[in-house]
């Protein structure tokens, strides 16, 4: 029994030590990457955006490559493409009222970026995306 305390004791200070070493790495590291970071390269999608809420999809993206993007809806929704530098949200793209956008993104550098759509109306909204993140060559800077 004695060895059986000593471990237990062994296993919950251990336990404890990598719970508070997790809330710190989180708290050193809160809004550098984001929790929906996609791994896909491209994607084409369906989506039904819920009255007074936000759809944000969040790509780790390089100065060399570019992404492609456009959207439609069957009604306006505000639209902004974004990245977090240091704590602050910083645009690179920001449309209050829009129901279709095409745009080729060429990052100067690496970061997540995300793309953010919102529904402020009081209807839900239908919609389709589709991005694709190429590498970007040197004849089409």
């Amino acid at each position: 029994m004695d060895v059986f305390k000593r471990y237990a004791i062994s296993f919950s200070i251990a336990g404890l030590i990598l719970y508070f070493f997790t809330i710190w790495v989180e708290k050193k590291n809160d809004g550098m990457m984001p929790h929906n970071l996609s791994d896909k390269t491209e994607e084409k999608v369906a989506i039904t955006l819920p009255p007074k809420r936000y759809f944000e999809k969040c790509l780790d993206i390089k100065g060399t490559q570019q992404l492609k993007y456009s959207f439609s809806s069957e009604d306006l929704v505000s639209f902004n493409l974004h990245y977090h530098d240091q704590g602050d949200k910083l645009f690179a793209l920001k449309e209050d009222s829009v129901a279709e956008l095409e745009h080729t993104f060429k990052p100067e550098k690496r970061a997540y970026y995300c793309l953010m759509w919102g529904n402020s109306g009081k209807e839900k909204v239908k919609m389709q995306y589709q991005f694709s993140i190429q590498n970007r060559s040197t004849n089409n800077d």
